[in-house]
């Protein structure tokens, strides 16, 4: 499921785009299949997601012009000559990073002006739900180490060279789903609440039935568990 609405981003043909903390890819194929003319740079620190990664970059190519690559690296230094990308993903990245305003500094160099920058990350409310259920989420390592209010986000994103477009809030089915996770931490794998409520949402995933998509959106606004952000370097 992606976190952010591609449609609102229009960039050229040719574009370079950049998914800073790639992970398994979900982000990538998406761009790959919103743009074929883009060519896509996945980064991450995780050798087997990026391995994974490339293996469904290989069906994608067939959809896109460009493909993509990966790369093993940090969000701190990257490998990149300055103003070389059109857009930058970072998804769910930026609550993990201690010194995330120096990721956001490299992230503003190596972004053509005027290139896109779309984080996203968890939403204020949700999120401290599960603090406070569970210290255990949060103390995990690489676990989150910071809860981002949404003025303070874009104020802080803002003085690093960027000006804010729009937010907006997505997955909010995913937040009950990580309340109760944090609620039976301890036993989360094998509890009968959190495996049928994890149901629900492989059913939202794989077959996207009408009526929990039209739920999922009307809730949005209110139990959002990621928020997205979308912004222009000055």
């Amino acid at each position: 499921m992606l976190t952010f609405d591609f449609n609102k981003i229009n960039i050229p043909d040719g574009a370079k785009v950049l998914d800073l903390g790639c992970g398994e890819g979900r982000h990538i194929f998406g761009i790959m299949d919103k743009y074929p003319n883009a060519y896509c740079v996945g980064l991450d620190l995780h050798t087997e997601s990026l391995r994974i990664a490339q293996e469904g970059a290989e069906y994608f190519e067939s959809i896109s012009n460009e493909g993509a690559g990966f790369t093993m690296a940090s969000g701190y230094q990257m490998p990149f000559a300055d103003s070389s990308f059109d857009m930058v993903v970072c998804s769910e990245v930026l609550e993990h990073l201690i010194n995330y305003e120096d990721a956001l500094d490299e992230i503003e160099r190596i972004l053509k002006p005027g290139g896109y920058f779309l984080p996203s990350f968890p939403a204020y409310w949700p999120e401290r739900v599960c603090w406070m259920l569970s210290e255990d989420y949060h103390n995990m390592p690489g676990g989150h180490v910071r809860i981002f209010k949404k003025k303070d986000a874009i104020n802080t994103i803002s003085r690093h060279g960027f000006n804010y477009i729009s937010s907006e809030k997505f997955h909010s089915l995913h937040a009950p789903y990580w309340w109760l996770r944090c609620m039976f931490w301890k036993t989360q794998e094998t509890n009968i609440l959190v495996r049928a409520y994890k149901k629900v949402l492989e059913k939202q995933i794989l077959e996207k039935p009408l009526y929990l998509e039209i739920l999922d959106k009307i809730l949005n606004p209110i139990l959002g568990k990621s928020i997205a952000m979308y912004y222009q370097k000055k």
